[in-house]
């Protein structure tokens, strides 16, 4: 396979056939666990991952949202309306601790191992 992974931030986007990740808010560890799966993964098709952060477009995120697979977010983000949003969404995983919502979406990342389980059954 071809084994590319664009990285898109707002307000860019990309058209090409690709399995869609979003990521959002996640703080710099978070991302290096992300990176780390990716870097160890072989046999995979083109991945497209989208990086959210507070501060960038709201509207960006939500369109992005309906576009990916797979959303990994910072349940300890600043933005709790937002961490309460996607709780709720179906295929939505998240590093840190929930706090409200922690019976809606039980769905958090441990680890390097159990990210790459995750990422290998919706994107591989």
């Amino acid at each position: 396979m071809s084994n590319q992974i664009k990285i898109i931030s707002a307000p860019d986007d990309s058209l090409e056939d690709a399995n869609r990740l979003l990521l959002v808010d996640l703080d710099t560890a978070q991302s290096q666990i992300i990176s780390d799966t990716l870097s160890k993964m072989n046999d995979f098709s083109n991945i497209i991952i989208y990086v959210w952060k507070i501060g960038d477009d709201i509207e960006w995120l939500f369109d992005k949202k309906h576009k990916s697979r797979l959303i990994i977010f910072n349940a300890d983000s600043a933005n709790q309306t937002l961490v309460g949003y996607f709780a709720a969404q179906i295929d939505s995983y998240y590093f840190g601790v929930l706090r409200d919502c922690n019976r809606v979406n039980n769905s958090v990342i441990y680890d390097n191992e159990q990210c790459r389980n995750i990422i290998t059954k919706f994107i591989c």
